[in-house]
């Protein structure tokens, strides 16, 4: 009864007489089922209703919603570092880099399918291959482009931004485990709105790759990080949500412990990543992560006592 009372009250005060035909906000069908969509996902009501006016202001033929709903799903946690409205802008520019060759699924579809289904559907082409990517934005790219040459030697420098330059010639040798890899040594050179340009990117193709060859993040990055208590001389497993930000002041948005879908925000909070450099090592290694399924200690909290290995994740 709440949720009806919820959505009535919005319908009641969102106006779509504001927008015309070519928006978002003219299709009340639309509208309503992003408003259910974002409920379904336990974000705070004022914060769903400040997305949708941003979202409403789209052109209908510049938007793939599925596509653009779940970049921005998944960038959420992001507003702990950025305004809504940078958030938003970047979010529809990454979408942009998708947009031309990604499938249009259906919205009602969209929101039935399941995470994996999803992913697959609106990031790989129908022969499961990686989309081509079209890049427009130059000074997002010479910035990447100066921050790698800052952390990056000759060989990895070209290998990196081939596929930037030209991801078609070489989109037989892309491996988004790679390359994302090679990514979070540089990406403390960048700032401002090119950084969540390229964190946002890399990110959720470091996702996709997962998807791909059927892992799931959420095994390796746990959503309840085991940490360990220092303190204690035989420490025991304590659990700390992966929503759990230290404080950035007024912009902070504490995700609610029912928000499920995994933030690629918190891909950045590993301060180490396997020292594999194939993809077909980084693989194996996670592989045998999952079938050894060792400790994972965070390395701000980790316990001064020593294990056989600790893959160092926050």
């Amino acid at each position: 009864m709440k949720s009806i009372l919820e959505i009535n009250e919005f319908l009641k005060h969102f106006n779509y007489n504001s927008y015309n035909r070519e928006q978002i906000g003219y299709d009340k069908k639309n509208i309503l089922t992003i408003y259910e969509f974002l409920k379904k996902l336990n974000i705070p009501e004022e914060l769903i209703v400040s997305l949708i006016n941003n979202i409403a202001y789209f052109k209908v033929r510049d938007l793939n919603i599925p596509l653009f709903l779940e970049i921005l799903s998944r960038s959420i946690s992001f507003l702990n570092l950025y305004d809504l409205s940078e958030l938003i802008k970047v979010v529809k520019e990454v979408h942009d880099v998708y947009y031309d060759n990604a499938r249009q699924i259906p919205l009602e579809e969209y929101l039935h399918d399941t995470e994996e289904t999803r992913l697959e559907k609106l990031f790989l082409d129908r022969n499961n291959k990686y989309l081509i990517k079209v890049f427009n934005n130059e000074q997002y790219i010479n910035e990447l482009k100066f921050a790698s040459a800052l952390a990056l030697d000759n060989k990895e420098y070209k290998e990196f931004l081939s596929y930037i330059d030209d991801f078609i010639s070489v989109k037989d040798y892309y491996s988004p485990l790679v390359v994302f890899k090679t990514y979070s040594k540089l990406r403390n050179h960048l700032k401002d709105l090119s950084k969540l340009f390229w964190d946002i990117y890399y990110g959720n193709e470091y996702l996709v790759a997962f998807n791909k060859h059927g892992l799931k993040l959420t095994d390796i990055y746990d959503k309840d990080s085991i940490i360990t208590n220092p303190t204690k001389e035989n420490p025991e497993p304590v659990q700390l949500d992966i929503f759990t930000y230290q404080d950035y002041g007024e912009n902070e948005i504490k995700l609610p412990e029912e928000y499920k879908l995994f933030q690629i925000s918190s891909l950045y909070d590993s301060i180490n990543l396997p020292e594999a450099n194939t993809e077909k090592d980084l693989l194996a290694y996670y592989n045998n992560f999952l079938n050894s399924r060792e400790v994972i200690n965070l390395p701000k909290l980790k316990s001064q006592t020593s294990s056989s290995y600790i893959f160092e994740i926050n």
